[in-house]
């Protein structure tokens, strides 16, 4: 199968991903389950049904594993990964994505400014990209505005989106997205196997990048592409 550019395709990434041919990618960018143990259920006026995040042991371990290995399998030589994650999952993530052949460089902490809730434990304002390679690669972040913005670093400091208005609720901020594919101007396939509604494609479209993503539920891929049939892309 030839790689389905800039389609969003509805499945199972483990299995979608199958199908894309091996060393097609120049980068991956995604936001997998963090396996939080949420469960769909309705909030009311504030947030809408939530979705579920709520997998057992054997079954989130089958996701890191495989989405690893379809990963690294899908990844170009020479080019490089970026992967949300919580602090409870960073572990088991790092420990399979290096089990595949990553080499993992480094662990960006994304200071999200505005916190979260959960004041009991301390409300959470942070969470982690993993950035690693398949074989050699590094990023192009010393311009003016990484030395302006610490991008430099491995601490970024950016908004969190306050809102649910793109229709998911863990949507990553946009200028997050955006200052990655700025450390890799030279990677134009960009692959996001866990879409959602559609932020890393929309990112991609605003700065001339070709992406391919994959995701399950058909209402995010309906609203992925009504953000990415805007005629202007702010």
């Amino acid at each position: 199968m030839e790689l389905p550019i800039n389609q969003i395709i509805q499945g199972d990434c483990l299995e979608v991903m199958k199908t894309f041919p091996g060393d097609s990618i120049d980068l991956i960018l995604t936001d997998p389950p963090y396996n939080t143990g949420m469960k769909a259920t309705n909030r009311g006026a504030r947030l809408h049904d939530f979705f579920d995040d709520d997998y057992t042991d054997e079954d989130y371990l089958k996701l890191v594993r495989g989405g690893a290995y379809e990963m690294f399998r899908i990844l170009k030589n020479d080019k490089p990964i970026y992967l949300f994650i919580n602090w409870k999952q960073l572990g088991l993530w790092l420990q399979e994505l290096r089990g595949v052949g990553f080499n993992i460089k480094n662990t960006i902490v994304w200071d999200k400014v505005v916190h979260g809730l959960n004041y009991q434990n301390y409300a959470n304002t942070h969470e982690f990209i993993i950035y690693g390679v398949k074989g050699n690669w590094f990023p192009t972040n010393k311009e003016s505005q990484d030395k302006k913005r610490g991008f430099f670093k491995d601490v970024w400091s950016i908004q969190r989106k306050m809102t649910d208005n793109d229709g998911h609720e863990t949507i990553k901020a946009e200028e997050v997205l955006a200052t990655v594919l700025s450390h890799a101007p030279n990677e134009k396939i960009v692959c996001d196997p866990f879409m959602g509604s559609g932020s890393t494609a929309f990112v991609c479209k605003r700065m001339g990048r070709d992406y391919v993503g994959c995701e399950m539920e058909q209402k995010y891929i309906d609203i992925a592409n009504k953000r990415l049939r805007q005629e202007v892309l702010l």
